[in-house]
């Protein structure tokens, strides 16, 4: 008879339900889905403030290149005789109505140029610091015209094209 109560034993325990392992398993994908779809939107949102922080960062428009023709040519100072420079420039700017400004004011432009560039020497323009000087000097020069008429330095770089020294 003991083995009659033994089976008694085993069916009278309850049984375990079946979908325990599979509810915990849901709530576990719920759970990562949930994490994945806030580190996305938080991705997002960075992504969407660094441009509505810059708004003109993202909405720049290209560069406008516009050469100085024909190259400066002028005189400088060197070892006690006068030499020649020859240089090519091109202008760098986000503004179509900054290269109407440049091309109607060119005299003014191109005269600051040459005095600003036969005011140095070779032993100035010879070295890679000299020429890095001077380029910031024209781009000043050239800047200070263009903000007497627009009221903006509108000129965001100038470029050597070419810099030949005899």
């Amino acid at each position: 008879m003991m083995i009659e109560e033994e089976e008694l034993d085993l069916e009278t325990e309850p049984a375990k339900p079946k979908g325990g392992m599979r509810k915990k398993l849901l709530v576990v994908l719920a759970l990562l889905l949930v994490l994945a779809g806030a580190g996305g939107a938080a991705f997002y949102l960075l992504l969407d403030t660094d441009e509505a922080a810059n708004p003109e960062a993202a909405e720049a428009p290209a560069l406008i290149y516009q050469e100085l023709e024909p190259e400066l040519l002028g005189n400088i100072e060197g070892a006690g005789r006068v030499r020649f420079v020859q240089v090519g420039l091109v202008l760098a700017t986000r503004d179509p109505g900054v290269i109407e400004v440049v091309n109607e004011h060119m005299p003014v432009i191109r005269n600051d140029l040459l005095m600003l560039l036969s005011s140095k020497t070779y032993d100035v323009l010879i070295t890679a610091e000299g020429k890095e000087e001077t380029r910031g000097e024209m781009l000043e020069a050239i800047r200070a015209v263009v903000r007497e008429h627009t009221g903006e330095p509108g000129i965001e770089s100038i470029y050597f094209t070419a810099f030949v020294m005899q």
